[in-house]
């Protein structure tokens, strides 16, 4: 009998229980390219600068300085330069924060605004933090975004305000109420030339028509479709070309483009997050390589979604339940990060490790059931030559127990592929096999394979 390929999904699928799952990737993710398929390992995170604060909350690229909200602070960061300013921006919950496009005297002198999700909004000066200066703004506004010269507010009762043009001047009649349903408003968001008004089970985009006292007008089509939380959506971030991704209120992630949101998410990802704590999910999305990713994050873990193959993959830090970033945006033309760990922004690596940290991972195929009960069976693999080890081990019960792990080098994996002489019996839910690794060599993996031996017990 000729050797069977093991199967290997596009997107990690672990089940909803054990038997059911038809793979996973855990920190790499599945490609093709030229007709053939390659596993990948997903890049590392390098510190770029440390801030001596804690517990991110939001953050903008202010022409290249970068504005940082942190529980009990905020600070700027202008190269490796890090300054605290006075005043802080009270609790722990995210932050919203918008720029516009100011100029005095010739100069850019933009407002920077910045508002907690449960409520309030704050100036971010040079130097000093303050409450918003003006009274007729709602002190429930729970976030902002900027559109053609106005920052746009959002308000929990359904209404969307609207600011004077490139000021932080409010006309208390400069709002409209998003009306289409009774659903209260969680987050205004911009992308392209549209401002989203996203409530609890409806989407109301508007466009700049320049009327007064209040500038936009809403489009006739209403996308009834919610946000599930404050914090996950993402992709209105500069240099990102690409839909809105968010959490929808029926707990699956959709991608929002124009008038039309479409569900994205699997079922595996589905279950995620019906595991997750709603106040804990927040999104975020980032470019490597040319190659657009979303991720959403929680305290039930991790989950990326590759935009160009439109397959899932999982990411977790090391001792950690889900991804140790948090928040991203476009700065000194690269993505960079918060740390959830630690005080430091992060940026992409091609380093493997996570600010400093180990970056293991594992590629898990689905059950190979190719063979007739009772039937032994050893194992091919092909990775790239590098100087790691990986760590093999292989269930015969649908990955509700597994093997004790042999090693495998991977030093002279261009002459001699990863093998395992004897995987042992084979019963009817089939082989499945889980390569694991540490280390911060890279390589690639582009498929494995049993073939039976002439061993059967009866």
């Amino acid at each position: 009998m000729a050797p069977q390929p093991l199967p290997f999904p596009k997107s990690s699928s672990p089940g909803a229980r054990a038997g059911e799952g038809e793979g996973r990737y855990m920190n790499c993710y599945s490609v093709t390219e030229g007709g053939r398929s390659y596993v990948r390992r997903v890049p590392g995170l390098a510190r770029q600068v440390a801030t001596g604060k804690s517990g991110i909350r939001g953050m903008l690229d202010v022409n290249g300085v970068i504005y940082i909200v942190w529980e009990g602070a905020v600070t700027t960061v202008s190269g490796a330069v890090v300054a605290t300013l006075t005043g802080a921006i009270p609790g722990s919950d995210g932050v919203t924060l918008a720029r516009n496009n100011k100029v005095v005297a010739g100069v850019s002198v933009p407002d920077v605004v910045a508002v907690r999700e449960s409520g309030g909004a704050f100036i971010l000066g040079a130097t000093t933090v303050s409450p918003y200066p003006d009274a007729d703004l709602p002190a429930t506004v729970n976030s902002v975004d900027f559109l053609g010269g106005y920052f746009l507010f959002s308000i929990p009762d359904g209404r969307l305000f609207a600011s004077e043009l490139n000021s932080t001047a409010v006309n208390a009649l400069s709002f409209t109420s998003a009306e289409a349903r009774a659903d209260g408003l969680r987050r205004v968001v911009v992308s392209g030339s549209l401002a989203y008004a996203l409530g609890g089970s409806t989407i109301e985009p508007y466009q700049n028509v320049g009327t007064s006292p209040f500038p936009l007008q809403r489009a006739p089509t209403v996308p009834p479709v919610g946000l599930l939380t404050t914090m996950a959506i993402a992709g209105h971030e500069e240099a990102w070309n690409h839909p809105l991704y968010f959490v929808a209120s029926d707990k699956t992630v959709k991608a929002l483009s124009g008038f039309r949101a479409e569900t994205v998410s699997t079922a595996d990802v589905d279950r995620f997050i019906a595991a997750s704590s709603v106040a804990s999910i927040e999104a975020l999305v980032f470019v490597d390589d040319g190659r657009p990713f979303f991720a959403v994050s929680s305290d039930a873990g991790t989950w990326v979604l590759d935009v160009a193959a439109n397959a899932w993959n999982e990411r977790q830090s090391t001792a950690e339940t889900r991804w140790r970033a948090s928040r991203s945006i476009y700065s000194g033309e690269r993505w960079v990060f918060g740390d959830r760990l630690s005080g430091d922004l992060l940026a992409l690596s091609d380093g493997l490790r996570e600010n400093g940290a180990d970056l293991g991972g594992f590629i898990q195929s689905g059950p190979l059931k190719a063979f007739p009960a009772r039937v032994a069976a050893s194992l091919t693999a092909d990775f790239t030559q590098a100087d790691l080890t990986i760590h093999v081990s292989w269930s015969h019960d649908g990955g509700k127990t597994w093997s004790a792990e042999l090693q495998r080098s991977l030093a002279r994996a261009d002459r001699w592929p990863l093998s395992v002489s004897n995987t042992g019996l084979s019963t009817q839910h089939g082989l499945i096999v889980r390569f694991r690794w540490s280390g911060d060599a890279d390589f690639s993996f582009s498929g494995a394979s049993a073939e039976r031996l002439d061993v059967r017990v009866s």
